[in-house]
């Protein structure tokens, strides 16, 4: 079985990479990535690696046909919706996801706000505009993935300075910034039936304001499995989903988005007994020793567990600490060095 998976430099490309290679041992890896650094610094899992621009349908196209490749896994946000919108090109390597319509409806964030307050799922207050909002409220871009270009305007203050700069700006979701702990419930689906599920809790995030998640623990709440379900079915959805929410103190959840496509806290899933994949490439020699995994993004959980402690937050360090030996890095310096490094090149070049 033969694989394209990119771009490699990225945390979940690396994270899922190395799964598959564990558990199927005759997996084929070909890897891709725009940046040039990764002809020399990435990750030593993959078999053979490419460089390509992430709008170039023809490479990927290319690479498809000249290797044979049995599937196609983009993972990164901006060059899944290009190759979606164009799915019909890929023929049997993308046959495990739903078109580009249905992508939309999840991947937009109005449109999902528009399509839960209809299946009378709870979500955040949305407003018409920015000039209509009132702080505490967040401004986000409607397509973009993970913290891409997210602001929260927390006092009067910080809603003066952004007004001008928001104010009849296009593609933005402006919602009441609830308050709580970040949940998500992870999803295989097809036609709209979840076939593989997982929940998990963040416990550190960054920026440590609200943002990508970086430390994570296993969290089990059946009402996420059914919210989740509502939108897959309504929809008739086939892929992956991961579905946030914003669980608040009085026990309400709130669904904030979803990722329709490989998301970045996946390891969590993997590292505890969860096989997203299996429905695609069938039956694995798959085993985990115990369930009580904690995963965490390296390195970048260090600098946000310090960011944490100035901030007077100690509850992630202590965390971190005392559950030391159940903690799993997504990528790890000693097993994969290289790979390791190419982290923190995508992030600084």
């Amino acid at each position: 079985m033969k694989i394209l998976i990119g771009d490699i430099s990225s945390n979940k490309a690396m994270t899922v990479v190395k799964f598959l290679k564990s558990v199927y041992p005759k997996i084929e890896i070909y890897s891709f990535d725009s940046r040039k650094f990764t002809k020399y610094i990435r990750t030593k899992n993959a078999d053979k690696h490419f460089i390509i621009c992430q709008d170039d349908i023809e490479a990927y196209l290319d690479i498809i046909k000249k290797y044979n490749i049995d599937y196609f896994f983009p993972v990164i946000n901006d060059s899944i919706k290009l190759i979606i919108y164009q799915k019909e090109k890929f023929a049997h390597s993308l046959n495990y996801v739903s078109d580009y319509r249905t992508f939309k409806i999840l991947n937009d964030k109005n449109q999902l706000m528009s399509l839960s307050s209809s299946l009378g799922i709870k979500i955040p207050k949305t407003y018409d505009n920015i000039g209509s909002a009132k702080p505490p409220c967040v401004v986000k871009p409607t397509n973009q993935s993970s913290a891409k270009g997210v602001r929260y305007i927390k006092t009067d203050r910080d809603f003066s300075k952004l007004l001008i700069q928001y104010n009849g700006k296009k593609n933005i979701i402006v919602q009441e910034l609830v308050k709580g702990t970040g949940v998500g419930y992870s999803v295989y689906a097809k036609n709209g039936n979840i076939l593989v599920g997982y929940g998990h809790k963040r416990l550190a995030e960054y920026p440590v304001t609200g943002g990508s998640s970086v430390y994570r623990d296993t969290f089990n709440d059946i009402r996420m499995k059914e919210i989740s379900t509502k939108v897959l079915k309504a929809v008739n959805w086939t892929g992956f989903a991961m579905f946030e929410f914003k669980l608040t103190a009085d026990n309400e959840l709130y669904l904030i988005e979803v990722n329709p496509r490989i998301w970045g806290s996946i390891n969590q899933g993997l590292q505890n007994g969860i096989n997203y994949f299996e429905p695609i490439l069938g039956k694995s020699r798959f085993h985990v020793d115990n369930n009580n995994k904690k995963t965490f993004f390296s390195p970048f959980i260090y600098i946000v567990i310090l960011k944490y402690i100035f901030n007077g937050n100690f509850r992630p360090f202590i965390t971190f600490i005392r559950n030391f030996k159940y903690n799993r890095a997504d990528v790890n310096f000693f097993n994969d060095p290289k790979g390791w490094l190419s982290l923190l090149l995508r992030k600084i070049l």
